[in-house]
């Protein structure tokens, strides 16, 4: 009887693992560990289905994202993209408006499309088309040492040295003096070795960094009398015309205050964004402008206990940038993959998904109703002043020109700020010249 048994399981079993389909989700380094866990509570509700999560930073990620779409090869079923490259990936994803339409059966009643922040939606949609499903609204917040900045001595002598009160810098002009403060070379009394973590490598972080100096310039009144209204595509770079906004006096401005700053940071043109996390962790800066989600890196960090008193999150100085990530879909894929990922992608961003992804990994969230939800607010600090600075963030483009003008800006931008490249209106207006040679085309 127990071997009639024993065999009946085996054969329901491989017939389970006949049924079975996998699909292969392709993460970046943000995302994985939360996309890895909602993959094992996936597949509990979903046995017929297996989700294998692949890991890869996005210098590696994104060209290869580029690559599978432009061979039409569906090396992967999802894709974990940033959806400021909305204009090169989308011709590789799903328009999952019309897959909705065309798989009613699919979509899960209870998904709430009105609950997704419109912003974080939108970002996820190119040339009408629902492009990916928003995933982590990701916003740069201002970290800095609390405790410091709350020490009675530490603001005896800042009063002393600069004739104002020590606070936590709400433009960059003022966070020059405070970094100067906190870097020993320059004040022997410091008790960190440096101000501030900047990270200015040759690299993508290059292109968002320039953003949170240039975008309080390009969103002020002066801003957009000069240059009109931001382009939701086309983003802060330009003008409403669609011309290089930066090749201007006030693009002149921002990296004058990238380089102001400098002398008061550790290598800011070696150091990327694993550094600079580092180097906050390790209380060797004061200050660190940093995405949302390393806060739980923060917070388990022996220099930095007790947490709550010596963690302090403010918004940037000036303006914060957007990083959202959305999850798509490959359209090079079989029709029964396509469904088995919409499953999982619709899963990954439901309402419950949504809130316990913020709780355990620190992934900003994409719905309403967990920017609301009060066991959401007490897990996570920054959760209750998301909203404001959501409001006015920075934007890079979106259009397909964009991995060009990147590449051409990241090497440009770190001899600019290396003394290798004069920092000179003609030296901004020859690089304008290469990014409309590439739209020209």
């Amino acid at each position: 009887m127990k071997l009639k048994l024993l065999f009946a399981v085996m054969v329901m079993l491989s017939m389970l693992t006949l049924a079975q389909i996998t699909i292969s989700v392709v993460a970046c380094s943000d995302n994985a560990d939360s996309l890895k866990w909602l993959a094992q509570e996936f597949m509990k509700q979903n046995p017929d289905i297996k989700v294998e999560v692949t890991t890869l930073s996005w210098e590696v990620l994104y060209p290869r994202i580029l690559a599978d779409i432009s061979a039409k090869s569906g090396a992967f079923d999802v894709f974990n993209w940033d959806v400021m490259t909305a204009g090169a990936v989308s011709q590789g994803c799903v328009d999952l408006f019309e897959f909705m339409k065309q798989n009613p059966d699919l979509v899960d009643p209870n998904y709430d499309m009105n609950d997704l922040l419109p912003l974080a939606k939108n970002l996820g949609i190119w040339d009408g088309k629902l492009v990916g499903f928003p995933y982590f609204n990701n916003t740069m917040l201002f970290y800095y040492r609390k405790d410091l900045f709350e020490n009675p001595k530490y603001k005896e002598e800042f009063q002393k040295m600069f004739g104002r009160p020590l606070r936590v810098p709400t433009t960059w002009a003022e966070a020059v003096d405070v970094a100067r403060y906190f870097t020993k070379s320059y004040n022997k009394n410091s008790p960190t070795q440096y101000g501030i973590a900047l990270m200015f490598p040759t690299t993508h972080t290059m292109f968002y960094m320039y953003l949170i100096f240039f975008g309080p310039y390009r969103r002020s009144v002066e801003g957009i009398t000069r240059f009109g209204e931001v382009d939701l595509d086309y983003g802060d770079y330009f003008t409403a015309s669609k011309k290089p906004a930066f090749a201007s006096d006030l693009g002149l401005k921002a990296f004058e205050d990238m380089k102001a700053l400098m002398p008061y940071s550790p290598d800011p043109l070696g150091s990327d964004y694993g550094e600079t996390i580092e180097y906050f962790s390790k209380g060797i800066v004061a200050m660190v402008p940093q995405w949302t989600n390393p806060y739980l890196q923060f917070k388990s960090s022996p220099a930095l206990q007790p947490d709550e008193e010596k963690i302090g999150i403010a918004p940037m100085p000036g303006r914060s940038v957007a990083g959202n990530w959305a999850l798509g879909i490959n359209k090079f894929i079989s029709p029964e993959k396509q469904k088995a990922a919409f499953k999982f992608i619709q899963f990954a961003t439901s309402k419950w998904a949504d809130k316990e992804k913020l709780i355990r990994f620190a992934i900003a969230p994409v719905r309403k109703s967990t920017l609301e939800d009060a066991e959401a607010q007490n897990a996570i600090p920054w959760v209750k002043v998301l909203p404001s600075i959501y409001a006015d963030e920075t934007f890079r483009p979106r259009i397909p020109e964009e991995p060009r003008l990147e590449d051409i800006s990241n090497i440009n931008f770190a001899k600019i700020l290396a003394g290798e490249l004069p920092l000179t209106l003609e030296t901004l207006q020859n690089i304008a010249t290469q990014w409309e040679d590439v739209l020209s085309k």
